[in-house]
């Protein structure tokens, strides 16, 4: 009895975690990223507890609330700039929209800097971003 349950565990259960443990994370295969880092001028280093927020967003429409698309939320460690990748499917990109990349830093409420210039670019061409944010006031 003991012989057939080592011999589950050997060939059975212990191939099966390897396995699982082996597989890298399943992505959609239809999603695409927008890379890039983010940025600022200041000379200060950030809290340890400050968060990075990234955003695609559709800025189309003038006189509506921008709408986003895709969101990465990134807790920075170590110097600038803050790397960051979006994933996001790109049906959701539609030909004759604008597209921006909207960053914010913040500790807890509080914000500390944000992106101070619209950031439009082509979510679909596949160029590194480079995101300069400005500190608030």
């Amino acid at each position: 009895m003991l012989d057939r349950i080592a011999e589950f565990f050997i060939f059975g259960l212990v191939p099966l975690v390897v396995g699982v443990l082996a597989v890298p994370e399943a992505t959609n295969a239809g999603e695409k990223t927008i890379a890039g880092e983010v940025t600022y001028r200041e000379r200060i280093a950030l809290p340890p507890d400050a968060v990075l927020v990234v955003e695609l967003a559709d800025v189309s429409l003038a006189d509506a609330p921008a709408a986003v698309i895709a969101r990465r939320r990134i807790a920075p460690t170590g110097q600038l700039p803050i790397k960051f990748d979006i994933g996001f499917d790109p049906k959701a990109i539609q030909k004759g929209r604008t597209y921006t990349l909207q960053a914010r830093i913040a500790v807890g409420e509080r914000l500390i800097f944000v992106t101070g210039t619209r950031h439009q670019f082509d979510p679909l061409d596949g160029k590194p971003q480079t995101v300069l944010v400005r500190m608030t006031r």
